[in-house]
């Protein structure tokens, strides 16, 4: 059985097994993703900026995000939590941004580059708010 890893767990999310709260997060991440990617390749069909295009898909999943993320994965409606979010959001929107611009230099097209970065930023987004965001104390 795996141990209850409560490592940088807080008041306010009482720690499941890390390997649940995990699975729980991509399936809830899968919808935000699949979301926000069907959103980033319209944006870029019609504006032509990688950069535009995930900066705008990034602001419209915010607020949605927030909710799904901090209600089901870490059982959490603290508003106090949403501008640790916003920040975990800008972290991994510049690893986005950073991660796309090399990947575009080594001729991967946008498309295929943001396909190819997304598990790389889904493990930073999960760190991010089972650390930072959700497991900070209220």
């Amino acid at each position: 059985m795996v141990s209850d890893i409560r490592a940088g767990g807080a008041q306010g999310y009482r720690g499941e097994r890390t390997p649940v709260t995990f699975v729980k997060f991509v399936l809830v991440g899968a919808a935000n993703t699949a979301f926000g990617y069907a959103l980033f390749a319209l944006l870029y069909l019609l504006l032509g900026s990688h950069q535009l295009a995930i900066t705008l898909a990034t602001i419209c999943g915010i607020v949605f995000s927030f909710h799904s993320t901090g209600r089901f994965v870490f059982r959490s409606r603290r508003l106090s939590a949403l501008l640790p979010f916003v920040a975990g959001h800008a972290a991994v929107w510049l690893a986005n941004i950073l991660l796309l611009d090399r990947l575009t230099s080594l001729a991967v097209s946008p498309l295929a580059g943001q396909t190819v970065a997304l598990p790389i930023l889904a493990l930073l987004s999960y760190a991010i708010n089972r650390y930072l965001v959700f497991g900070r104390p209220q």
